[in-house]
């Protein structure tokens, strides 16, 4: 096992009871639906929902999880997912092939693939697919950005051999702590050369102490989510920390782009003492209570157009 695969292990067991311990009584889950026949159990998604909340048919929330893209897991991410479909939403969480048994970008395809089939749900769930939210946690709203910028871009998914997306167009990204520029972010030095082993497990390279770009199977090109923003974007929702120690300042870098790209989008920059990476997994804190009511106000939004 990887170094990597060991810190984010005891970082899913550990955190686990104190992300998701909030109950919800009208919530309930249908579990381990398979969306992908061909990857076993690492393509299943579960479904959130909350009949008392329902008002017309449910929105549709999609959430794909963080852990370091080599762990976390849709169980650990129960708590987001439970607090949304509390709000009258269908609330989804997928599960996806993890580094570095398998690089990237199948966890790309996965979502792509796991988004066709929810799309197909439709009639079965009663989902209003207009209203498709993608969102993620960290490495999992990598991933829900590179979705979207997928979705959006004919040309990058021919360079990466990605499958077509055939449902609804997606009404709205919402990124908790997205390195939207990963190689930036993996760049950075962090104790024991963990930026270089999560480099090795998400691409499959084989560096040593030292970064070496030009062993990388892809250019930044397909990777730099910013870099694939375009005039087709949906409409984002940025979540990014003021100190953020894993990602750093991105918020800026990708608002930016969209604004270029004439993309409607929000920045929420969440600060104070207990605003940090992916702090909004912990309901208890005041920072996240002060974030819920900015997000509860998006999406609600979307819910009651």
């Amino acid at each position: 096992m990887k170094k990597s695969q060991v810190v984010f292990k005891i970082s899913d067991i550990f955190n686990h009871p104190v992300r998701n311990y909030r109950r919800y009584p009208g919530v309930y889950r249908i579990k381990n639906i398979m969306y992908d026949t061909r990857c076993g159990s690492k393509n299943m998604l579960d479904i959130y929902l909350s009949p008392e909340k329902k008002k017309g048919k449910y929105p549709v929330f999609i959430n794909i999880h963080g852990g370091g893209f080599v762990g976390g897991g849709k169980h650990y991410r129960s708590g987001v997912t439970k607090y949304v479909a509390d709000r009258g939403w269908a609330a989804i969480n997928i599960g996806y092939r993890l580094a570095p048994k398998s690089n990237f970008p199948a966890a790309t395809e996965d979502s792509i693939n796991a988004l066709n089939f929810i799309n197909g749900l439709a009639e079965e769930y009663d989902l209003d697919t207009e209203k498709i939210v993608i969102s993620g946690d960290s490495a999992g709203a990598y991933y829900a950005a590179h979705t979207i910028a997928s979705i959006f871009s004919p040309e990058l998914r021919e360079k990466l051999n990605l499958p077509e997306y055939t449902g609804a167009r997606p009404r709205a990204l919402m990124g908790f702590y997205a390195p939207y520029n990963l190689m930036k972010t993996l760049q950075n030095p962090q104790p024991f050369n963990m930026h270089i082993d999560l480099i090795n497990c998400i691409f499959g390279t084989k560096m040593d102490k030292e970064i070496d770009l030009s062993v990388m199977p892809y250019e930044d090109d397909v990777i730099n989510v910013v870099k694939n923003v375009n005039s087709n974007w949906c409409e984002t929702f940025i979540i990014e920390a003021e100190r953020d120690l894993f990602i750093g300042e991105q918020a800026a870098e990708m608002g930016a782009a969209l604004d270029a790209a004439g993309v409607k989008h929000h920045i929420y920059i969440a600060s104070g003492k207990t605003a940090g990476h992916c702090a909004h997994l912990y309901p208890f804190l005041r920072s996240t209570k002060m974030l819920q009511e900015t997000v509860d106000k998006f999406i609600d939004g979307i819910r009651d157009e």
